[in-house]
């Protein structure tokens, strides 16, 4: 601060340092692989792609530390893990209930 109040402008307020993305990446991947799925119309690889790609994250984010999760640390492990699974699984058994004619 300087002396008339006013925060000091070469000092910023908020912490700019990042956090590295690690396995973050592979849900990226995950994605554009189920988007090509889907734009080749077969939806039901495109929910098992969906489903897949969110429990292979659920199983990282369960084994790898908070500092080396990256952008796959939301809240506390378990409930990160049991909302990644709960998502994939559900996907996966709407994927595999469509009638597709």
């Amino acid at each position: 601060m300087s002396p008339t109040g006013d925060a000091d402008e070469s000092q910023p307020l908020v912490s700019t340092g990042t956090r590295p993305l690690g396995p973050w990446w592979l849900a990226v991947l995950g994605l554009v692989a189920a988007g090509m799925l889907l734009m080749s119309s077969n939806l039901r690889a495109y929910g098992y792609a969906l489903g897949g790609t969110l429990g292979l994250l659920a199983v990282l984010r369960a084994v790898l530390p908070a500092g080396r999760a990256g952008g796959l640390v939301v809240r506390g492990r378990w409930i990160d893990v049991l909302t990644l699974l709960v998502l994939g699984v559900a996907v996966a058994v709407l994927a595999s209930t469509l009638r597709l004619v």
